[in-house]
């Protein structure tokens, strides 16, 4: 199979040029659109904890007019990905501290910094747009604010797709009978409505499924 090789788009003209870099994936440019961040080596299918083999991602720095990358996260041999740049820094995510949080640093990889202290399960799928950061950490979306350094979970709630398992409660369940039969001695009586059958007394009593 070929390798995955990233592509710049232009949304204004839809021109695409091919970035001459091997193994890259997840690109992020600086404002000015001439040094890219990105993930050399692309996901290789596998979710090991503390992974530091031979396909493990990291983090690299490819400048406009430059012949070669350069490895940005070099001191550490675990995972360093997903790169986003804002103001400055680059945002991203490693599992330095044992489990995948976000992390920034600068352009050049000094002054680094742990935003995020989950100790349970890992950030997932971090996207950027006007300094907040939005990431998957378990079974929850979380936002974290750049410049607040707050990280709060979005409270997301979705109805079930399966309507005929909810509750529902019948105002006028003689509307959905669909048969009745009366016992022999005529003090009881069979229904069936809505798949269920039920045995009602014709006085008084408790009724039956």
């Amino acid at each position: 199979l070929p390798n995955e090789q990233l592509v710049r788009l232009d949304p204004k003209t839809s021109g695409q040029e091919l970035l001459p870099l091997a193994q890259a994936s997840e690109g992020a440019y600086d404002d000015a659109g001439k040094t890219l961040f990105f993930t050399r080596l692309a996901f290789q299918g596998s979710s090991t904890k503390r992974y530091q083999g031979g396909t493990v991602q990291n983090l690299w720095r490819f400048a406009s007019g430059e012949t070669e990358a350069l490895p940005l996260a070099a001191d550490f041999k675990g995972t360093s990905k997903n790169a986003m740049w804002w103001n400055g820094r680059v945002y991203f995510l490693s599992d330095r501290d044992g489990v995948m949080n976000l992390w920034s640093m600068t352009s050049d990889g000094s002054d680094l910094m742990q935003l995020t202290q989950h100790k349970e399960y890992d950030v997932k799928s971090a996207s950027l747009q006007a300094g907040r950061i939005v990431y998957q950490q378990g079974a929850d979306l979380r936002l974290y604010d750049i410049a607040t350094g707050a990280d709060k979970r979005i409270p997301i709630t979705l109805m079930t797709d399966f309507d005929q398992t909810r509750e529902k409660w019948i105002s006028k369940p003689l509307d959905y009978l669909t048969a009745a039969h009366l016992s022999p001695n005529g003090d009881r009586v069979v229904l069936t409505a809505r798949g269920q059958v039920f045995v009602a007394p014709v006085e008084q009593g408790r009724l039956a499924e």
